[in-house]
């Protein structure tokens, strides 16, 4: 590693329109479930894949919230966990496909709320 620079390749979040606007139902269930703040900084699909998963293994989250989400949010990280390989890897390509699936997913979850 170069003792004066370090690569940095990340994922940052890009919505055309704002966050709520794009996906109103989820905005509601997770300021529903406390993680308002989360749609408030419009943080990434990659990054909010942890915060439905964490939802799902929440044993305190209403069980009809739960059921709805789990199907979605297990899609969602194995999709994360594929893409986080591609990151790592660099392979950016396959990284960015791999994305394309995982928003598909965020769309199927937003229509079924």
């Amino acid at each position: 590693m170069s003792k004066y620079m370090q690569i940095d390749i990340r994922l940052i979040p890009f919505y055309e329109s704002p966050f709520e606007k794009r996906f109103p139902r989820l905005a509601i269930l997770l300021r529903r479930m406390s993680y308002g703040s989360a749609v408030e900084k419009e943080i990434s699909l990659y990054e909010m894949a942890d915060i439905l998963d964490a939802i799902v293994g929440n044993p305190d989250a209403p069980s009809d919230i739960r059921n709805a989400v789990a199907p979605y949010a297990e899609r969602i990280m194995e999709s994360k966990e594929i893409a986080r390989g591609h990151l790592l890897a660099r392979r950016l390509n396959d990284l960015d496909q791999e994305l394309y699936r995982m928003e598909d997913v965020f769309e199927d979850l937003e229509r079924s709320l």
